[in-house]
């Protein structure tokens, strides 16, 4: 794959005008009647592929599991990250196509629709089972996470006529069907299907318009100060913070958002920032204020490449930007939340395990590691721009510009 967003052809559902969205959108803006909807679902959003018009036979959708984002995994001595986007059958049916190819690139994806013509398959497959690059194990693999990934379910056509299945959008026989398999989708009933929700982007406490970008996940109001996240049908506050710069800093940039979690972990001594420095063997001087200092992880709330996510999550966490807060919007723009407090959970596990020292007796007890989050926030940090690289306004570290771009593409 190449990485390139699909596309879905969605009908405004205020006015019907018809619209394109690109697979990472969470926003639905049309240009005709301007209404702004949030884009919803329970779980991975699930598409299907038209069939060609003129097929004949019982009309079928297969479904392929399809994930994108960065896998990483902790192995025996070190933390390695690959990037991995592909596609695969959920069904234990060898003779059927293995992936999707390239046809989603070429033709557009459409939600699925109650009592859509056709009989949708369910999965049968999970998809860390059926994708071969998540199902690949080692004994010295003790964790794997995936961060910033994209999962959904499509559904590809197919006719069934006869004893023989036909891709239904080339029309070319796929394979014989056997009376086992004839029986199989015959009788397979089709799951209930995930009707994806619209939610006018509309602050719950003041009744504003919320702000947004087409593929943020955090939508904000600047006329009361508050934050939401579309969950269900209905939005819910999301806790937020603003770092103040430093005194004396003028022409902040960018704000860029983090999260802030203060976890449980079972099975490691690890409560306190003191406990931190013990098992990563930081060049800190433990005093009692560390020892009565909870352990915060950070995670960027905004998509980057696996080695940036690693570097930014492993410093804040390591530097602790615990300086003055408010609960106020900044007048600078504010960069678009594209990474979920699900993944930056995920993410815990990798930051420890890159912080560690003692590998070979620690590592083992990263293998079915249970993190559980006590609290959570999205801070936004200030950003200088220093020629072609963003700065932090506190901590000094900086980010090359063009590293902001790979969210976009992802």
């Amino acid at each position: 794959m190449n990485g390139a967003n699909w596309q879905i052809e969605q009908g405004c559902p205020q006015c019907g005008a018809p619209t394109t969205l690109d697979e990472t959108d969470r926003l639905l803006a049309c240009p005709f009647c301007r209404t702004r909807l949030c884009i919803a679902a329970d779980g991975p959003f699930h598409y299907y592929l038209p069939p060609a018009a003129g097929g004949e036979g019982q009309l079928l959708f297969l479904p392929y599991w399809r994930l994108r984002g960065s896998c990483f995994s902790v192995r025996d001595s070190e933390v390695t990250h690959r990037f991995v986007d592909a596609n695969a059958l959920a069904l234990p049916l060898p003779e059927l196509p293995a992936s999707l190819g390239l046809r989603p690139q070429v033709l557009k994806l459409r939600f699925t629709i109650p009592n859509r013509e056709g009989r949708f398959i369910a999965p049968e497959l999970p998809v860390k089972q059926a994708i071969p690059e998540l199902a690949a194990s080692s004994p010295d693999l003790f964790h794997r996470a995936f961060i910033g990934d994209a999962v959904s379910l499509i559904h590809a056509p197919f006719f069934l006529r006869g004893d023989r299945l036909f891709d239904a959008v080339l029309g070319r026989p796929v394979c014989d069907c056997r009376t086992d398999r004839r029986e199989f989708f015959e009788k397979s009933s089709s799951p209930p299907a995930k009707e994806v929700r619209f939610v006018p982007a509309l602050c719950p406490h003041c009744g504003r318009d919320l702000e947004g970008e087409k593929d943020s996940l955090v939508l904000l109001c600047r006329n009361c100060d508050s934050a939401w996240e579309c969950r269900g049908n209905e939005f819910q506050r999301v806790a937020f913070a603003v770092l103040k710069p430093p005194a004396g800093t003028t022409q902040i940039a960018l704000y860029l958002p983090f999260w802030r979690m203060k976890p449980r972990i079972a099975g490691l001594d690890l409560s306190s920032y003191a406990d931190l420095i013990r098992l990563a063997n930081l060049s800190k001087a433990i005093t009692p204020a560390f020892e009565a200092a909870s352990l915060y992880f950070w995670s960027p709330a905004f998509k980057v490449n696996p080695a940036l996510y690693s570097r930014w999550a492993r410093q804040m966490t390591v530097f602790r930007p615990l300086g003055e807060r408010e609960n106020r919007f900044p007048a600078p723009p504010l960069y678009p939340v594209t990474l979920p407090l699900s993944e930056a959970t995920e993410g815990i596990a990798v930051t420890l395990a890159q912080l560690l020292t003692d590998k070979r007796r620690l590592y083992p007890k990263l293998a079915g590691l249970e993190v559980r989050l006590e609290e959570a926030c999205l801070e936004y940090h200030p950003f200088l721009l220093d020629r072609k690289e963003l700065l932090h306004a506190e901590l000094r570290v900086a980010l090359d510009r063009t590293a902001l771009t790979y969210g976009n593409r992802m």
